[in-house]
């Protein structure tokens, strides 16, 4: 990997996401940082993956990096500029979900989900000149409660389709914190994005400041 660093001034920060948690995260950290989305069939990167009997990080990982690569093919790019990109698959009793297609689905995530421990497997990867400099794998263990189908009919009503933006079909950042009996991770990589490790890399690097 890369370790030449970057020259103040003449670098740039993007993250390969349309996220717009992922981005506030970012910004709130206090980076100048610009959203690029990028379109990547993720669904044929998960499934031959997945046939090929891979780990759920190692898919996280790889579809992180396509995010990234992504970027670089879609856009005009500076050699020096920085690419953040990140991805997640939760993982229940060897099983990975994605993303709900619709509420029905949601809702049966939940229910499989209920009363079991999961973990979130959370990749980011950091990009530059179409190569990769660093990666990071952070696996925070949750555990649901067993809730009723009463405050489950309550959740999906005050929700609805904001959860088919989320993995596991949750936001642990507002009433969704109300499905768990623990929570045992770094909250940044719960949310999507693990702050301090890429933090730290962005030093290193020069793109901020030690």
């Amino acid at each position: 990997m890369e370790s030449a660093h970057a020259n103040p001034g003449t670098s740039r920060l993007f993250l390969a996401s349309g996220s717009t948690a992922r981005l506030g995260l970012l910004r709130d950290a206090g980076l100048e940082v610009m959203s690029c989305p990028v379109g990547i069939d993720e669904a044929v990167i998960r499934d031959r993956m997945r046939a090929e009997k891979r780990s759920h990080g190692a898919i996280a990982l790889a579809l992180a990096d396509a995010k990234a690569l992504g970027f670089f093919r879609k856009t005009d790019f500076m050699s020096a500029d920085f690419v953040i990109a990140a991805d997640q698959i939760l993982e229940c009793d060897g099983v990975g979900f994605d993303k709900p297609e619709s509420l029905d689905q949601a809702r049966e995530q939940l229910r499989h989900l209920r009363g079991r421990t999961h973990h979130l497997q959370t990749a980011l990867v950091l990009y530059r000149n179409g190569q990769k400099l660093w990666e990071h794998l952070a696996s925070p263990k949750l555990t649901f409660r067993d809730f009723s189908e009463a405050f489950l009919d309550t959740y999906i009503a005050s929700e609805g389709d904001a959860l088919l933006s989320c993995v596991g079909a949750y936001r642990l950042e507002g009433m969704g914190v109300q499905l768990f009996e623990t929570i045992n991770g770094d909250h940044d990589a719960i949310l999507g994005l693990p702050r301090l490790p890429l933090l730290a890399v962005l030093r290193e690097y020069g793109v901020t400041k030690k």
